[in-house]
């Protein structure tokens, strides 16, 4: 007679065998996820372009100075007009001088107002718009640019579907971003639509495919140095956001290396010189990025360093420093240097400045980032009810940060519910294992 033991020993073997068939499945769909394996450093290769920073000012220099020209022999010619401001939008990216995106954004809008309609700079308008962060001029200028007539090329329809998904992206819709994205990326494929994917789905909670992304570029042929040492910086910045502190060395420093002379390159460097232990090392290398170029985000990591080692006077001087700056910006850009704004005051000044700041940002801009600002300014000054409401909305638009849940858990425990706090800050070291690590509030550049 069979025992018990035999009548069921064909069935044990087959749930085994489906177990491991499902874990193989699982895993390869892991690894198909994950793509290849990152680049080694050696294996990028520009290919045409400024070899530095100060080859690529000279370049950007050039562009503004040769439009100049152009424009003075025809002032009211729409087109001229467009070719400066993409110019001095140009020269920004490369210097980050708010000067030159404020006259973009001005000479952006004088030829808009000297053309015939649906004819004029609309593309580059809205282009400009977007990096100002005037996401209604954006939309004036896009339905502008759809109602022209004639076929646009397939670089204008990229160009187009990739401001729309900007633009849901900042507003807090990320599956229309995620859409607008797709189109872009169906019309023409190219880099710029590849990084853009890339943060959107670190921010939406996925990694591996924002590796996979990110890594298709360092891979690429035909870019530019400078191309592949921002997509190197973003790198850093997926490794930041998930806790693994060596790849982020590797790419902040081969980002620096590849293309000499970047301040956000240097700054990125001396951030993870103070995650690995050498804060006085840190320090000396961000006041000589600040010496050279004083833009007033390093000034306010090097502020930071300096309040978390203690060092308060110093502190507080860079701190001012980096005030009166966004100040300034604020004053000429409003929408672009809000966040930073607010920012600054949060870590190094007063909440109660920042939060009028921050609530008309996140109004306008309603996405995670915003959010999680104008959440912790509630928080700061005493709202904490607010706060969380505000976090769950951004927790709604499919914002999935280890920031997120640090805030939310900061917000729990303020308003005394100790087990939500426990498991917004699970939720937090899932995403990040190094989330609640001290060493991590030395992470200015690339934080979530």
């Amino acid at each position: 007679m069979t025992s018990e033991r035999g009548r069921k020993w064909p069935w044990i073997l087959l749930a085994a065998v489906f177990l491991v068939a499902a874990a193989s499945i699982v895993s390869d769909k892991i690894k198909a996820r994950q793509g290849p394996p990152d680049p080694l450093p050696g294996e990028v290769k520009p290919w045409f372009g400024p070899r530095n920073q100060t080859e690529a000012l000279a370049a950007a220099d050039n562009g503004v100075n040769n439009a100049r020209d152009r424009l003075k022999s025809a002032p009211d010619e729409w087109l001229r007009l467009e070719m400066l401001g993409r110019a001095l939008a140009a020269r920004f990216r490369v210097s980050g001088n708010y000067a030159d995106l404020a006259e973009a954004d001005a000479l952006l809008a004088q030829g808009m107002a000297k053309s015939e309609a649906p004819a004029g700079p609309s593309l580059s308008r809205a282009t400009i718009s977007v990096l100002a962060h005037r996401l209604d001029a954006a939309d004036e200028a896009l339905t502008r640019f759809d109602s022209q007539k004639g076929e646009p090329t397939s670089d204008e329809q990229a160009d187009g579907w990739a401001i729309k998904g900007d633009i849901a992206l900042q507003r807090g819709d990320m599956k229309r971003s995620r859409l607008a994205y797709g189109r872009a990326e169906e019309a023409e494929s190219n880099a710029s639509i590849a990084l853009r994917q890339s943060m959107l789905s670190l921010r939406s909670g996925d990694p591996l495919l924002a590796r996979r992304r990110v890594n298709a570029v360092l891979r690429a042929n035909k870019l530019t140095r400078s191309a592949k040492a921002q997509a190197a910086l973003l790198r850093a910045t997926i490794a930041y956001g998930t806790g693994d502190w060596k790849a982020a060395g590797i790419w902040a420093r081969f980002a620096d290396g590849f293309f000499p002379g970047n301040p956000l390159a240097m700054a990125h460097v001396a951030q993870q010189q103070a995650l690995e232990g050498d804060v006085p090392g840190a320090v000396r290398r961000y006041e000589a990025i600040v010496a050279k170029a004083p833009l007033p985000e390093i000034m306010d990591a090097l502020a930071f360093t300096l309040r978390l080692q203690g060092r308060g006077a110093e502190s507080r001087q860079w701190a001012d420093k980096a005030a009166a700056i966004w100040a300034e910006r604020y004053r000429a850009l409003p929408e672009a240097a809000a966040a930073h704004l607010v920012e600054h005051e949060l870590a190094l000044g007063d909440p109660a400045k920042a939060l009028p700041v921050a609530r008309a940002d996140a109004a306008r801009r309603p996405h995670g980032a915003s959010l999680i600002l104008l959440a912790r300014a509630q928080l700061l000054t005493g709202d904490a009810k607010g706060a969380l409401s505000t976090l769950e909305r951004a927790e709604n638009t499919g914002w999935r940060t280890a920031g997120l849940y640090l805030a939310l858990a900061d917000v729990h425990t303020a308003l005394g519910d100790t087990n939500a706090a426990d498991d917004a800050r699970e939720e937090a070291l899932d995403i990040n294992p190094k989330a609640t690590d001290p060493a991590a509030r030395y992470v200015w550049f690339g934080h979530d």
